[in-house]
């Protein structure tokens, strides 16, 4: 019973840090080096002026 107890606690430990790892990982690529939000619509945009 002791060992599946310490399996669970390190199972858990293990879950908690591959969630802390991925928040990051998803954080650190939605904002650019400037701290603001990356555009997702930045990358149709072009240097044309659109037609009236």
């Amino acid at each position: 019973m002791r060992w599946l107890m310490l399996g669970l606690l390190i199972s858990l430990g293990a879950l908690l840090l591959a969630v802390a790892g991925m928040a990051r990982h998803i954080r650190n690529h939605r904002e650019t080096p400037g701290g603001k939000p990356r555009s997702f619509d930045s990358a149709q945009e072009s240097d044309l002026e659109p037609e009236p």
